[in-house]
């Protein structure tokens, strides 16, 4: 009974009938690992690798339950554990892909993909037909920078299983990496099927515009639909759609409201939450350039297309102190929630310690870690205004007023980028796909420089780069 309710995903259920089948059988240890396979997936992770520890004192040469604490250790991110329990499984079962492939997922994890992707062959080589190894190892030679080997292996994955959508957007987001925004994009239509976009994709009854249709004299609904950065990023779409003859509506962020009044072609500007007129058709922002026949040749690159309120550009103007040398704003961190932000983010002593001491550094950010806070206290030449900066309108008019904004890639990074400032981004080893790889600028930002990190988390490098190139520059 336990095993069919949890078939209908009936978890708790399940759990109650295997603690009646163990207090019938106690030393039975199928049933320990049925029931902690059922407590992992209602996230009770703790007590799964308890229940697992179980299973495999009584049945010391029970492979899979080692396979399946590996799972549940990764989940609480003891990663180095699991990596050593999915050994012992193989150890005692060297023929098991699924050991296979887990091993591979937790050192991918762990940034060591050539292992991964010995690891994930490993489980072909045992399992031929295995789409999922097939996708997994496409991620871990996407990460080593292998990207046509990666848009292989995903092609593998989707012919063993056509209806794979986490291949297809694994596929999707490696041709934007790779340049091919035709096709990326259109691949990257697949994100609403994905688990993360599926629950929040909205819905109305006038249909999806994907450029099919003339959408001249039409009203046009776009919503942003990710990050900030994203939406600072695309918003440039919204204005060719305009330039259609599209008569836009465009549903934005509350922060980036004042903003985005300075943006061309919107014909109605709301915020989000904010009651919807009558339109002919919707469009969220990042599906634009399916519609519009984006390719990298003819992407929308003419900047600024966003620019600062003329009154806070002023008030801006007298909060900052007088200059000495070059005046560069500063971001080194993003949001801490961010899947990816230990690759990205910076700590404020490490970047300080690295930049000339001769300049004026403004701080860019509002909100600030606690380590970043008790480091600026000991570098009273960073101008900080913190809640002071309310909305991007702010931190717009911020923006044009330095020389330079460094920035890791945050949002104010494509805000520096959109209002045409000279702008350094840093970058992680694996960045994200909007980035490209090797290239030193950005087709996006034409006023945009990229430093890159040549080994995934060595900072030391990129940082000198960067100092070496402020003292090049005239003051």
């Amino acid at each position: 009974m336990g095993c069919a309710v949890c078939k209908l995903a009936q978890f708790k259920d399940g759990v109650e009938c295997f603690d009646m089948a163990i207090a019938l059988a106690p030393t039975n240890a199928e049933y320990f690992c049925a029931r902690a396979s059922a407590l992992a997936e209602i996230n009770r992770h703790a007590e799964a690798i308890a229940d697992y520890e179980v299973a495999i004192a009584l049945k010391q040469n029970y492979a899979q339950a080692y396979t399946y604490r590996g799972n549940a250790m990764r989940a609480l991110g003891r990663v180095d554990a699991a990596i050593e329990s999915f050994d012992q499984a193989i150890a005692l079962q060297a023929d098991s892909p699924d050991a296979f492939l887990n091993r591979g997922n937790a050192l991918q994890q762990k940034s060591l993909f050539e292992l991964a992707l010995a690891s994930y062959d490993q489980a072909i080589a045992l399992q031929p037909h295995y789409p999922m190894a097939y996708s997994n190892r496409s991620a871990a030679l996407k990460h080593m920078h292998r990207l046509q080997e990666s848009l292989a292996s995903s092609d593998q994955a989707i012919a063993q299983d056509p209806g794979y959508i986490d291949a297809q957007w694994n596929k999707a987001l490696t041709l934007l990496l790779a340049g091919d925004l035709a096709q990326g994009f259109r691949g990257y239509l697949v994100r609403w099927q994905t688990d993360v976009f599926q629950p929040v994709r909205r819905h109305f009854k006038p249909p999806l515009w994907l450029g099919v249709e003339s959408i001249k004299g039409k009203r046009l609904f776009v919503h942003n639909e990710q990050g900030l950065g994203d939406s600072l990023q695309f918003c440039r779409f919204v204005t060719l759609a305009a330039q259609a003859g599209a008569r836009v509506i465009y549903e934005v962020e509350s922060p980036l409201f004042d903003l985005m009044k300075t943006l061309e072609g919107v014909d109605v500007l709301l915020r989000q939450r904010d009651t919807l007129p009558p339109f002919d058709y919707y469009c969220p922002v990042m599906s634009l350039p399916v519609a519009l026949g984006t390719t990298l040749d003819s992407l929308p690159a003419k900047v600024p297309y966003l620019h600062a309120d003329v009154g806070k550009r002023t008030k801006w103007a007298q909060r900052l102190r007088p200059r000495q040398g070059l005046r560069v704003g500063l971001v080194w961190s993003g949001s801490a929630t961010h899947k990816a932000d230990h690759q990205r983010s910076i700590s404020l002593v490490e970047l300080m310690q690295a930049l000339p001491l001769q300049l004026s550094y403004v701080s860019l950010q509002k909100e600030l870690r606690d380590a970043d806070q008790s480091a600026l206290a000991h570098w009273p030449l960073i101008q900080h205004f913190g809640e002071e900066i309310e909305d991007f309108s702010d931190t717009a008019a911020l923006c044009e007023l330095m020389d330079i904004v460094i920035a890791v890639d945050t949002s104010v990074a494509h805000l520096a980028g959109a209002l045409g400032v000279n702008t350094w981004v840093l970058l992680p080893h694996f960045p994200d796909w909007r980035w490209l790889l090797e290239r030193r600028d950005s087709p996006w930002y034409p006023t945009m420089q990229l430093f890159r990190q040549h080994a995934a988390g060595h900072w030391a490098p990129v940082l000198r780069a960067v100092h070496d190139q402020l003292l090049k520059m005239p003051g």
